[in-house]
């Protein structure tokens, strides 16, 4: 279907679309004032105009014009578009139906229907095809771009762009993007516009022409001031992003590819099967975990984290678990509630599921299949009511194979499997990700900055190893330490911008051979921490026990908590 919401608000008559069954698609807030209604959603055209002869004009093709009695005496203009099977309803009073009759006599088709709402739409308008071929354009053309109607139909508009008729192309960046932009343009005249510019899709989803109105800005008093608001109007992604996302975590969803992802997590949120999150370290897996339990009925109750990496083996089945009275030597007199009894009504979240020991994996089972468990120090067992989310970046059908990982319990876990993919196959949610994380942290830390367009660039062109971890990390970095409000390419760390040079630069005339290799060694480890979730992740990366690490660290004194403050 032609999305004709964008251009009917701008229409000075009532516009209705309605498909073959008479189900009202579309009205404008013309027809709403004229029809006295709120919402056209789920009415038919049987209930707002008995007499209508529209959905005989969508089966028999053509046009036809008659007229109806609202508040005024109104003609009624029936246009079908037989290859859509939907009608076009134009509610025209007298004034002007004239013009339009005095213009084209004999209306007989869509196009010229089309070219007369263009010219009362009151600004530029232009289409394009899919491959930026200017079909049909306003009367506004010669007085705003300075260029006749003739010698604009038919031109690329890469080749208006490169003659300077316009200094940057809205339908080439809707072209490239597939999307809905807003920009400003200045033409060879030297008049200033505020451009939208909309993509139109087939029903196969293909592009299928570029509709692009502009406003002329240029006899604006207050210049400046419309230039602040076309900048917002610019930067939307931010105000985009701010309205779907609410207070607590959500994720950012602009790709294709975690669209299906968050598809299938409100499709299952309701659902208390067992769900399983696979990805690499720092996509988000948690945030995931949160935003299924904030859209399930079990919202309202606690969501328990346990990171199955960070808690040492020797406590983790008491943290899990919990015990009775008198069970430890030096513990809680008094005995303490596990997080499994904590997360009743709840939803259980175990991060790095992976990381269980082999021990407490068949408990771990034993709660999974009856929901239920014995504390530590007691024969009785304790019954809980909630819903189990895992999630690891390992390969645990690897470890299943390797006897580090129970076959049972993999397969009572692996039910509802949901792979987070990482930041390099959705390069598209990194602009929202980057303005979300700099409204925070400039909110948190009262430091107001800005990104420069070729720094949000640089971002999606980057390789994120530690995905949006990384990136969240490398803003909140910038936020706090940039000197100035508004950062660009040149304010970035050089190990950021050229990490192919890190090497080079480590290497000093000043330092000796055992020198360089400390050096070397600790940017290495420096670099493993950044993008790792624990220390044994780390060390899994390099090859190396986790004890080692650890040595390694106190030995050339890294602050691991200040790596680690925004995982």
């Amino acid at each position: 279907m032609f999305e004709l919401d964008t251009m009917g608000e701008y229409l000075p008559f009532g516009l209705l679309v309605v498909d073959f069954k008479g189900k009202i698609l579309y009205g404008n807030q013309v027809c709403e004032s004229m029809f006295k209604v709120t919402s056209f959603d789920k009415l038919f055209i049987q209930h707002v105009l008995p007499d209508s002869n529209i959905i005989k004009v969508i089966k028999e093709g053509g046009l036809e014009i008659t007229t109806c009695h609202t508040a005024e005496e109104m003609y009624v203009m029936n246009i079908s578009l037989t290859s859509k099977k939907i009608g076009i309803m134009s509610f025209l009073p007298n004034d002007i139906y004239q013009k339009l009759a005095s213009k084209s006599p004999k209306i007989i088709d869509l196009k010229q229907e089309l070219q007369a709402i263009m010219n009362l739409s009151g600004e530029l308008v232009t289409i394009t095809d899919a491959e930026g071929i200017v079909l049909r354009v306003n009367n506004a053309c010669e007085q705003i771009l300075g260029v006749k109607e003739s010698d604009f139909i038919g031109k690329s508009a890469t080749i208006l762009e490169k003659n300077g008729v316009i200094d940057a192309s809205s339908t080439t960046h809707v072209i490239k993007q597939k999307r809905k932009v807003t920009m400003n343009q200045t033409t060879k005249s030297g008049r200033r516009l505020l451009v939208q510019g909309h993509p139109i899709f087939n029903d196969d989803g293909t592009l299928s022409k570029v509709i692009n109105i502009s406003k002329d800005v240029t006899e604006v008093a207050n210049l400046q001031e419309k230039l602040e608001e076309a900048k917002t109007a610019i930067n939307y992604y931010q105000q985009e992003l701010s309205i779907l996302q609410k207070k607590d975590q959500k994720m950012v969803v602009k790709s294709k590819a975690m669209e299906k992802v968050y598809e299938l997590a409100c499709r299952v949120a309701d659902v208390d099967a067992t769900i399983f999150l696979n990805g690499e370290t720092g996509v988000g897996k948690e945030v995931m975990a949160r935003t299924i339990h904030s859209l399930s009925i079990r919202k309202e109750a606690p969501f328990i984290k346990i990171n199955c990496g960070a808690i040492p083996e020797s406590i983790i089945e008491s943290e899990l678990f919990g015990y009775s009275k008198g069970t430890f030597t030096g513990a809680n007199k008094d005995g303490k509630k596990g997080l499994a009894l904590a997360a009743h009504k709840g939803t259980l979240f175990f991060d790095e599921i992976g990381e269980l020991p082999f021990n407490i994996q068949a408990k771990l089972l034993q709660l999974l299949q009856e929901k239920q468990f014995t504390p530590l120090g007691e024969t009785k067992p304790v019954q809980v009511d909630v819903r189990f989310i895992a999630a690891t970046n390992r390969n645990l059908e690897e470890m299943v194979q390797q006897g580090t990982f129970r076959e049972d319990l993999y397969y009572r876990l692996f039910v509802i499997p949901i792979t987070v993919p990482p930041l390099s196959e959705r390069r598209e949610d990194i602009p929202f990700l980057a303005s979300h994380f700099i409204e925070i942290y400039s909110q948190k830390y009262k430091q107001y900055k800005t990104f420069d367009k070729e720094v949000i660039q640089f971002f999606m062109d980057h390789e994120w190893k530690g995905n949006v971890r990384e990136l969240q990390n490398t803003i909140e970095r910038l936020i706090l330490t940039a000197p100035v409000q508004h950062i660009e390419l040149g304010h970035l760390p050089e190990k950021l911008v050229k990490p192919n040079d890190q090497n080079k630069q480590l290497v000093s005339e000043k330092l000796n051979l055992k020198q360089e290799v400390e050096q070397l060694e600790k940017q290495i480890i420096i670099q493993a921490l950044e993008t790792s979730a624990t220390m044994k992740e780390a060390s899994q990366k390099l090859g190396v026990d986790a004890s080692t690490i650890s040595r390694k660290v106190k030995k050339h004194d890294i602050n691991v908590a200040k790596l680690h403050f925004l995982m």
